[in-house]
């Protein structure tokens, strides 16, 4: 006879078997749509929220949170409580201390918390595990290129692109704006005060010094007064003067040094100075803060690629040309015009004034030289200005020949012989194009 009895708990062992089947199917394709979105993993030193994750649920169905784990590489562990649930498109973040998460973002309501432990500040893990223990995330981060440099303590966050993409490839994830965007979704920066243009390493022999320009995109005026510029290093600090105001669609140069500035553009005089402190040559930061020390804008370029590398010693700057956008994506920026256009507007096509003269055109001799040497346009075209450099930047000899050619006996503007050498020559012509040419004085 058939056991009728031992039929029925077969049929009903395999359907339970089907269904839990079905309901963990179902819940790992739920889990999936959980996204690690942004994370914080080093604060800025005067704007300390804390280490922070945020979640972010872009399915289409709730999913039940209650259980989950955020971990770090050293194994420690926060358990999301039970009753939390993640509705489709909303975000839910992870702080490592809710009172210090509130000092700095204190209209943020959709935290958890406190985790009360942190994320490594120069390489670490964070890692998403499911109620039923199954790792559904695993973001393995560093502090260094190809991973977003701008979050290392400067401000920004590291923030997704693509939530469904490779979660481990730095080239999904970027620095965003100042502070994050903690529990809601990325947008532009959209700053009113921002660093419209940088020169960090001048042409040799056509060197102003270091300068940055702020410009106010705002519609109203801005006092800057007590304002503090700074490099990557936090000691690295100018204060703005009191009484400094920046007007609605106005610029200002912030220059290393006003004299080696004045020089080279002697027209503009929307210009303050002097920072005790040099932009590095090999990438640094830009950051503004507000006289309270709280932070309001923030760049880490880079001098190699994809950064425009013109801006490195070949006489072109950093020019902003996304100016409500994010300034710590490459294509924020570009390598504008030679020589920058310190306290204006970008604009193209490059003005004429400072298009380069065809060194084809140029004759000089001898080279090297002992007494004296020549320099000659064999066009014709007359030499308005003349400025010879040393290595180091600094104005050896100034003249004015308004003619085709000019002669250098190796001595300075106090008629004093200069040591044997490579110098740099530039050259302005009479219709404003310029030259660059390097001689040498032998012993």
């Amino acid at each position: 006879m058939l056991n009728f009895r031992l039929l029925f708990e077969d049929m009903m062992r395999n359907i339970y078997l089907l269904t839990l089947a079905i309901l963990t199917g179902f819940t790992s394709i739920q889990a999936q749509s959980i996204a690690i979105s942004e994370f914080n993993y080093n604060s800025d030193t005067y704007n300390n929220s804390g280490d922070w994750v945020e979640l972010h649920n872009y399915g289409a169905s709730a999913v039940n949170l209650g259980g989950w784990k955020v971990k770090n590489e050293l194994g420690n562990t926060y358990t999301i409580p039970g009753g939390i649930s993640l509705a489709p498109d909303a975000y839910l973040v992870v702080v490592e201390w809710i009172d210090t998460f509130l000092m700095v973002h204190p209209d943020v309501s959709n935290y958890i918390g406190s985790t009360a432990f942190s994320l490594d500040n120069m390489s670490g893990s964070v890692l998403l595990y499911d109620g039923g223990g199954a790792l559904v995330r695993q973001i393995n981060y560093v502090d260094s290129v190809p991973w977003p440099r701008a979050a290392d303590g400067y401000g920004p966050t590291v923030q997704i692109l693509d939530e469904a993409g490779d979660e481990n490839d730095p080239e999904n994830w970027i620095a965003g704006c100042v502070l994050g965007t903690p529990g809601s979704a990325y947008a532009d920066c959209n700053y009113d005060i921002i660093i419209s243009e940088i020169n960090y390493n001048s042409l040799l022999g056509y060197n102003p010094g270091d300068w940055v320009e702020i410009y106010n995109r705002g519609a109203s005026s801005v006092s800057l007064s007590g304002w503090i510029l700074r490099d990557s290093r936090n000691n690295n600090a100018y204060l703005i003067p009191g009484g400094t105001s920046l007007a609605a669609g106005s610029r200002l140069v912030v220059s290393d040094s006003l004299e080696s500035f004045t020089v080279i553009f002697p027209g503009v005089t929307n210009v303050i100075g002097e920072p005790t402190f040099h932009f590095s040559n090999s990438g640094d930061a830009v950051r503004l803060y507000s006289s309270d020390n709280t932070i309001q804008y923030t760049v880490r370029f880079n001098d190699k690629s994809p950064w425009p590398t013109d801006a490195d010693g070949n006489g072109f700057t950093l020019e902003n040309v996304n100016e409500g956008g994010n300034p710590n994506i490459t294509e924020s920026w570009v390598a504008g015009c030679l020589f920058g256009s310190p306290g204006n507007p970008f604009v193209l096509p490059c003005p004429n004034s400072i298009q380069t003269y065809d060194p084809q055109n140029i004759q000089v001799g001898p080279n090297p030289f002992t007494e004296m040497t020549h320099v000659s346009l064999l066009d014709a075209t007359g030499i308005s200005e003349i400025r010879i450099y040393d290595l180091q930047g600094t104005l050896i000899q100034y003249a004015q020949p308004m003619n085709s050619y000019y002669t250098w006996n190796g001595t300075n503007q106090q008629n004093l012989a200069v040591p044997s050498g490579m110098y740099v020559m530039h050259i302005i012509t009479q219709g404003g194009a310029n030259a660059i040419v390097q001689v040498i004085k032998a012993g």
